[in-house]
């Protein structure tokens, strides 16, 4: 594999930066401690950035946002992929019938990605925020996971830098094993730590962002087997639930993007989580029998524009 050129890297970390914290403005101060690219570098950079409108400079703070090219940019990517699109249609029909955050996530790389998320009537989002990345490191994206080759579920379960005892190792993969005979995946709520998405919130309003992934990285490291879900949910019983996660397989069958839905103000039973739990993988199917049912529409019509 050839190795990425350092430009484009810089750019890209710059990029996501911003995508991480859109309600912020940076300056490049900011950006080069975020970030630790040179001054020099990041100077560059946000100028050729600026110069096509992919970030904008305030005329006065001589700070950066995200800019409008990036907006055109993601109108063209949802068009050409029809089953985001499905997928938003539902997610939004789902918040409307249930007041409940929702996030649609995929996978780029070795991060999760969050691409589209609502919140519910009182402001409340399901754990991520659009643009935002997390690590893909045991237990974060199991729903992804679970219907992958050996191999990568390894390579995910090595990410860890914490111990890894056999005890654990054999959770993380019972935890897969759950979800694919589910179908969805429940991440549980640590007692007594901070979320991710708290994480986010306080770096977002602090007034300085000093190697935010890493400290997203550290905390998701410090999650233990308290994320696995149970082997069975009990009506009755009261479960703290974070998030219930669904697997979007695509055409070629791979789970390339997962519902979830989460934020949830209070603990659920056992009955109402799984009632849930049921709507948000009948939702997923809907979703995938919409994209198929296009894609047969448009084989059988034919694609080629006529001359």
């Amino acid at each position: 594999m050839s190795r990425p050129a350092l430009s484009a890297t810089r750019s890209i970390e710059i990029m996501e930066l911003l995508a991480s914290f859109p309600e912020r403005q940076f300056s490049l101060s900011d950006i080069v401690k975020a970030t630790e690219i040179n001054i020099a570098s990041s100077h560059a950079i946000l100028n050729a950035l600026s110069g096509k409108g992919y970030i904008t400079r305030h005329p006065k703070l001589k700070t950066y946002s995200l800019g409008p090219s990036l907006i055109a940019a993601g109108f063209a990517a949802q068009k050409a992929q029809p089953i985001v699109e499905h997928a938003i249609d539902a997610a939004r029909k789902l918040r409307e019938e249930l007041d409940i955050p929702v996030l649609l996530s995929t996978v780029a790389g070795e991060e999760l990605l969050a691409i589209f998320s609502l919140p519910d009537s009182s402001g409340s989002v399901a754990g991520m925020t659009v643009g935002e990345r997390l690590p893909l490191v045991a237990p974060v994206g199991a729903p992804f996971l679970a219907w992958s080759p050996q191999e990568e579920i390894d390579a995910w379960i090595e990410r860890r830098n914490t111990p890894l005892t056999p005890e654990l190792r054999a959770l993380l993969r019972e935890d897969l094993h759950l979800t694919r005979e589910r179908g969805y995946h429940v991440h549980l709520r640590p007692p007594e730590r901070r979320t991710i998405g708290s994480l986010m919130a306080e770096m977002a309003t602090s007034s300085h962002i000093v190697d935010y992934k890493d400290e997203v990285r550290k905390l998701i490291h410090e999650f233990s087997t308290e994320m696995c879900h149970p082997v069975s949910f009990v009506p009755e019983t009261a479960y703290d639930v974070m998030l219930i996660a669904s697997p979007i397989f695509d055409q070629e069958g791979r789970a390339a993007y997962s519902l979830a839905i989460g934020g949830f103000m209070r603990q659920l039973a056992g009955r109402q989580l799984l009632t849930y739990a049921d709507r948000l993988s009948r939702t997923c199917l809907d979703i995938m029998r919409s994209d198929r049912s296009l894609n047969r529409r448009q084989t059988q019509g034919g694609n080629t524009p006529s001359a």
